[in-house]
């Protein structure tokens, strides 16, 4: 493998593939922004739901969204339209993701009960539309470049349109929220227009790419992929120990991010009662994501992916600590350590899909077997997993804790936002590093 990194070095991936390829990714780290950030929010402080049933709804939600994941990937993988193999599902799933993003983002005149059964319709209606988004679309960049460095290039491109996406949403969706509503604070009607911009822009990104970017399709690729049966799917899933570890870190880097967005808002209204800093938070977080987008290619190339993570989520660790101590100190501490964390913890989403694409080419060539849409909706299953079980534990935490929205916290259900703000998320970054042990490929 070192070998071949050192001699082929292009496919010939022009810019335009990577941009128009990657816009996609910007549109689906908006929506998914949203929801991340403000639904857990918006379902406790503005329908009314409590804190538990909302955690419990995340949790059940998503496992049922993550078992569509190999189904998926299965389904993509036997595609074969005049359109590409994975193409086509950015529009089929494109649609219903705007539609429900507008739909949980719609407060009617329910009880507390009949917003909570509204919100599991919608809520599963949209993880199941991005999973026929995701999953076709992260399994093209095998399609688009065949060689290690090609791969790592193209995923730190889409990765910083990821943090793009997210910086876009950082920026406005409060400011916005509270613009619109029309009242100065965060109400149901700022809600729902932003839901409305979101799904209009994320709908013109996933045409952008539909229309410019082609697969390169191979006939024997294409026969590869109808070997897949129920014996190789548990082999290629179940046995693989490559593909095991990059889960298990896809699952942790996911488990923090969902925790840590769904912390945010509790944390600086209720902790640091400076809710203004929200955007400057989500702002740094994103836009350092787009600093580490701009040389992690080459550090990867220098250092090794594996070397490159591990030595990050070590860095990342220790910054998570250095928040938590520094949450009363001035804000300029503070965010020295989000700076830090930011940069630190942005290493393996750049890098995440040039691990699965490896793992592969490594199937490929040990199997036989080119299954990219299984093997990405395995990994994309433990994002979904990540997701159930930060939905879940937020909820859990914070009512366990105390949490009473709308009102002064006792320091009890502070010590509960403060846990998931940064104790848990400082855990699941050590824990990346044991993952990635078990990791061979290089």
């Amino acid at each position: 493998m070192n070998a071949q990194l050192n001699t082929k070095t292009t496919d010939g991936l022009s810019t335009k593939t990577k941009v128009c390829y990657s816009v996609t990714e910007a549109g689906l780290l908006l929506v998914a922004f949203m929801f991340s950030s403000q639904l857990l929010f918006f379902m406790t402080d503005i329908l009314g739901i409590s804190a538990a049933a909302a955690g419990m709804m995340f949790l059940v939600t998503r496992i049922w969204d993550a078992i569509n994941d190999p189904i998926m990937g299965i389904i993509a993988d036997r595609n074969n339209s005049r359109y590409g193999k994975y193409r086509p599902f950015i529009l089929i799933g494109g649609i219903p993701v705007a539609i429900s993003l507008v739909l949980s983002f719609t407060k009617l005149n329910f009880s507390p009960m009949g917003n909570l059964i509204y919100i599991y319709f919608t809520y599963t209606l949209f993880g199941m539309a991005y999973t026929a988004i995701f999953i076709p679309y992260t399994s093209m960049i095998g399609r688009l470049a065949t060689n290690p460095l090609d791969r790592s290039s193209l995923s730190a491109t889409k990765g910083a349109f990821q943090a793009g996406g997210v910086l876009f949403g950082s920026i406005f969706t409060i400011p916005l929220i509270i613009w619109l509503g029309g009242t100065g604070e965060m109400n149901p009607r700022g809600f729902q227009s932003v839901a409305i911009i979101y799904a209009v822009i994320a709908l013109t990104l996933f045409f952008i790419t539909f229309f410019t970017v082609k697969e390169k399709n191979t006939a024997e690729e294409d026969a590869k992929t109808y070997k897949l049966n129920v014996k190789t799917f548990v082999e290629l899933v179940f046995k693989n120990r490559n593909l095991v570890a990059v889960g298990i870190m896809y699952f942790l880097i996911y488990l923090r991010m969902f925790l840590n967005n769904s912390a945010v808002n509790y944390f600086f209204i209720y902790q640091m009662r400076k809710p203004f800093l929200i955007p400057v938070f989500m702002v740094m977080i994103s836009g350092f994501n787009i600093v580490c987008a701009m040389f992690v290619a080459k550090l990867a190339t220098k250092f090794g992916k594996k070397k490159l993570t591990m030595g990050g989520m070590l860095i990342c660790f220790l910054a998570y600590l250095g928040m938590y101590f520094a949450k009363g100190a001035p804000p300029a501490v503070f965010f020295t350590f989000t700076a830090i964390v930011a940069l630190s913890g942005a290493i393996p989403y750049l890098l995440i899909w040039s691990f699965v694409a490896d793992v592969a080419d490594e199937t490929e060539k040990v199997k036989g077997v080119r299954a990219d849409g299984l093997l990405y909706s395995t990994t994309s299953f433990m994002n979904k997993m990540g997701a159930a079980v930060a939905g879940a534990v937020s909820g859990l935490v914070l009512d366990a804790f105390g949490y009473v929205p709308n009102a002064p916290q006792t320091a009890k259900a502070l010590m509960g936002i403060n846990l998931l703000m940064f104790i848990i998320p400082a855990a699941c970054m050590g824990l990346v590093i044991l993952a990635l042990a078990f990791y061979k490929l290089d």
